[in-house]
């Protein structure tokens, strides 16, 4: 969900909390308005966290292993043999 947003949305009435901003989340309209999406009224905090697990989580990276260099094999030459001389 693109484009959604943290905005104020009037105070509240609650005799616990008269008078703090109650918050909503939403889009903006080309006239500078909101449409809510989410109507619960929450404070700022709540509102950040319930916005944060409405994105899409982006995949994790899986890490990539370190590839040793390739040893290089040399192959052994074989000794060429000496032929055996004839004594004279």
């Amino acid at each position: 969900m693109s484009g959604l947003e943290i905005f104020q949305n009037g105070t509240s009435l609650h005799p616990d909390t008269m008078g703090e901003p109650i918050y909503q989340i939403g889009t903006k309209n080309a006239d500078g308005g909101y449409d809510a999406v989410v109507f619960d009224a929450m404070t700022k905090k709540e509102a950040q966290a319930r916005l944060a697990d409405m994105q899409p989580k982006a995949p994790k990276a899986k890490p990539v292993a370190k590839k040793k260099p390739a040893v290089k094999k040399v192959a052994k030459k074989a000794k060429a043999k000496k032929k055996p001389t004839r004594k004279r």
